[in-house]
């Protein structure tokens, strides 16, 4: 599905999970548990808090400067949060790794020459989107995609029996 939609030029944003599997769609492959790498930080969502303790902004993001998403966040450094524990190893095939964490775990990733929106992020945007800086500009970004998208797009008409 995830290639089609590379294919065909359909938006999708992927989150965590979805930025995962983006990749593996794409030939790449992932770390089962990066914590236990040597260098880097545990990047797992903490047992215990609140929901808010729990989705609290925890680490930087460094985006390639003059890339794609420091183009769509307007900043080549961010703050964000941090509740996975895979991550990626071999980037696939026409993955761009945009983005990295402080220990150099990959955090923003797009496909290469994709003719529409393939935006991925390793963090949670949707934590608290109406009010965070990062994640709306990246909202806004896929939504006008989708929309753009969505104009384009004949669909076949039913005909009349």
């Amino acid at each position: 599905l995830i290639r089609a939609c590379v294919e065909r030029g359909q938006p999708f944003f992927g989150i965590c999970r979805g930025f995962q599997e983006v990749n593996v769609a794409m030939g790449g492959t992932l770390y089962p548990e990066i914590r236990d790498l040597p260098g880097r930080m545990n990047h797992r969502m903490p047992p215990d808090g609140t929901l808010h303790e729990k989705f609290e902004l925890r680490h930087d993001i460094t985006f390639t400067e003059g890339g794609v998403f420091h183009g769509v966040l307007g900043s080549a450094k961010v703050r964000t949060n941090t509740l996975h524990g895979q991550g990626i190893k071999r980037p696939g095939e026409r993955i761009v790794v945009d983005g990295v964490a402080e220990d150099g775990t990959p955090e923003a990733i797009y496909v290469k020459g994709a003719p529409g929106f393939t935006l991925s992020v390793q963090w949670h945007p949707e934590w608290d989107a109406a009010n965070d800086p990062v994640s709306r500009p990246l909202f806004r970004a896929f939504g006008e995609a989708a929309r753009e998208w969505a104009a384009r797009e004949t669909r076949p008409k039913l005909k009349a029996v």
